[in-house]
């Protein structure tokens, strides 16, 4: 595994996302100017550039290529999900996303049934509505 100093790594997934930016933008305006004379990439432009990031984040993590910061205790839910990004496939990624869904719709059913249930059985229910609940909020 590479690892490059924080710096580095956060200039190149910079360039590179800049990069895809410029070269699928067509004609929207990416840069406006402030009233002080700084420019800032527009709303929209900031939003697709950022995702522009993660996606190369994931390419250089797919690579072997990450910044010391990656290995912070800090960023374990991002990289995770980078992670997954990075070796998973898009329809793989799909599939999860809607197998979280059902699972949260199925656990929040259980809950509102009028089901008698003993105390463990609730609790085993809850955990895993949380567990579905983080894990989606994780890979969202």
């Amino acid at each position: 595994m590479a690892i490059i100093r924080p710096d580095q790594y956060v200039e190149l997934y910079s360039e590179l996302a800049g990069l895809m930016l410029e070269a699928n933008n067509g004609d929207e305006i990416l840069l406006v100017t402030d009233a002080n004379g700084d420019e800032r990439y527009t709303e929209a432009a900031q939003d697709r550039f950022n995702d522009y990031c993660e996606e190369v984040e994931s390419v250089l993590l797919a690579n072997n290529i990450v910044g010391e910061q990656y290995l912070s205790e800090n960023n374990v839910d991002r990289n995770l999900r980078l992670l997954v990004k990075a070796t998973i496939s898009a329809a793989e990624y799909n599939v999860l996303q809607v197998a979280l869904d059902h699972m949260i719709e199925h656990q929040e059913g259980i809950q509102s049934d009028d089901v008698p249930c003993d105390d463990a059985e609730w609790d085993d229910i809850c955990k895993r509505l949380q567990a579905a609940k983080k894990l989606k909020a994780l890979f969202s």
